[in-house]
């Protein structure tokens, strides 16, 4: 898998672009944990010798009905290299919001919780009053945990130091994905440009792509969260959620190539090259899967899913993906955090530095390259065997259940010695991540908190979403636009430009 190469610092960050990531326990079951003589864990300095598995509880989310099996070969393995009595309180991720933060407010915290989201305003002001440790300054002690990415250390830190141990993703994932099949129908090319992408979108609708003699295709298919949409603006040369400019904080949608690709889109709706619908559609990616739609824009972790999709409505159907379109500024990829969710330790259940210690060395351990694969793939011989070189699942439900149907992954930090089994659509899709990572666009501001976003964002970004779906259908023409942005400002849009502002230049002026 992919490892995006590490930055120069804040300053580097914001002004660059980036070369290269159920069983419910009570909350009393998270438990505290209190520190004990017998549980001295060596470090990486080895200044101590461990005399006993170190007592450790932990919160994470779950997607599958059942946790992974505490009896199985994968937890024992796990508890054995890390040196851990380990608990885990696995929380369906429908309801894993709720209830981490109905933990954090009662206090009664375990070991470590994963937090998907550390800018939310309780997880802020809990690090502000002193909650959870600052962990910057012991990572460099251990030697997985020292390899961790500048640019995704950056992207989760609060007032500029680092809470959690992230979990790694591909710097920039999104990109377009085409019915493979319906270009090669049409004798076409996969599109290299935007315009490549409007001809080829015109060919999926006009030409009967699928050849069934029936007008019943979509060129590209959207959804009401806008899918593709940072990704069009990337290669349209807008920013990634946020640029510096003249000094100050700028959100996306006040640069020109916003307006143009809203017009871009307005092209397509006008010219029904899109699903007309999308203003209300939950989840787009069912017509491609279904085979109405022959475009897809993004994670390309999507593509092999629909390729299956796909197959079961025509068995020679065929996805293949591009990793950007080439736009008015280049080749260039919106990019992400470079992770998914950090595990935080708080002090109330960790209360020294010895303990803290024994959880940093848990996550150190599970970022060894066999704890990586284990984790992520499980066991070869067990959760899966080769076959020419081709992963192949077990069928045995109580293999299966040993690594909770693929949930242990919730558990893998670094990932970034992960060996990659698939089909070729799969290593397709990481090559493409590869080179989306050297042309990847980084929100400058990512790594700062504004309290009036923290508040009210949600609310501001209604404002533009609206704005920008009305403009695209037709409801709204270009003065309309300029009030909604007006509007967004007045409600505390220039406040969140402000802050911004002010704490980008604060960082770089150190």
């Amino acid at each position: 898998m992919q490892t995006t190469k590490g930055a120069k610092g804040f300053k580097r960050l914001a002004l660059t672009t980036f070369s290269a990531a159920l069983v419910l326990g009570a909350l009393a079951g998270c438990g505290s944990n209190s520190k004990n003589e017998e549980n001295a864990v060596q470090g990486a300095d080895g200044t101590a010798s461990p005399a006993g598995p170190y007592k450790m509880s932990m919160m994470l989310t779950s997607y599958n009905p059942e946790p992974m099996d505490p009896e199985g070969e994968i937890y024992k393995q796990l508890e054995e290299r890390t040196n851990t009595d380990l608990k885990i309180t696995w929380v369906p991720s429908t309801t894993y919001s709720d209830k981490l933060s109905a933990t954090i407010a009662s206090g009664e915290l375990p070991s470590t919780v994963l937090v998907l989201d550390q800018k939310l305003p309780y997880i802020v002001n809990s690090v502000r009053s002193g909650m959870f440790w600052e962990l910057g300054p012991f990572l460099k002690d251990y030697p997985n945990l020292s390899r961790m990415n500048e640019v995704a250390l950056n992207a989760i830190s609060i007032d500029g130091k680092v809470y959690g141990i992230y979990r790694e993703r591909d710097l920039a994932r999104d990109g377009l994905m085409l019915r493979k099949d319906w270009l090669e129908n049409l004798g076409l090319q996969e599109p290299k440009t935007v315009d490549d992408f409007y001809k080829v979108l015109q060919a999926f609708v006009k030409e009967d792509p699928d050849q069934n003699g029936k007008a019943d295709t979509i060129g590209l298919a959207e959804q009401q969260v806008a899918a593709g949409w940072r990704a069009m603006l990337t290669w349209m040369g807008g920013p990634a959620d946020w640029e510096i400019k003249d000094g100050k904080a700028s959100p996306a949608h006040l640069s020109p190539a916003f307006l143009e690709t809203m017009e871009f889109y307005k092209k397509l709706y006008d010219e029904k090259l899109i699903n007309l619908d999308f203003a209300v559609v939950k989840d787009g990616k069912q017509m491609i899967n279904a085979g109405k739609a022959g475009s897809w824009i993004a994670n390309l972790n999507d593509a092999n899913g629909i390729e299956e999709s796909v197959k079961k409505v025509t068995p020679a159907g065929s996805i293949t993906m591009v990793n950007a379109l080439e736009g008015p500024e280049g080749l260039r990829s919106p990019g992400g955090s470079g992770s998914y969710g950090i595990f935080m330790i708080p002090k109330t259940s960790v209360k020294t530095e010895e303990d803290l210690k024994a959880v940093l060395n848990f996550f150190d351990k599970v970022s060894d390259e066999d704890m990586q694969n284990m984790l992520v793939n499980g066991l070869e011989g067990r959760q899966f065997t080769l076959d020419n070189g081709n992963y192949v699942k077990t069928t045995d439900s109580k293999l299966l259940a040993e690594y909770g149907m693929g949930d242990s992954s919730q558990l893998a930090v670094l990932r970034d010695k992960v060996v990659t089994y698939g089909n070729p659509l799969v290593h397709l899709r990481d090559e493409m991540w590869k080179k989306n990572a050297e042309i990847a666009v980084v929100n400058p501001v990512q790594p700062f908190i504004s309290d009036t976003y923290s508040e009210r964002g949600s609310e501001l970004s209604k404002i533009i979403d609206d704005a920008r779906v009305r403009f695209i259908m037709g409801d709204l023409d270009e003065n309309g636009w300029n009030q909604a942005v007006a509007k967004w400002e007045q409600d505390g849009g220039a406040k969140v430009i402000e802050e911004y502002t002010a704490a980008y230049n604060k960082a770089n002026a150190q």
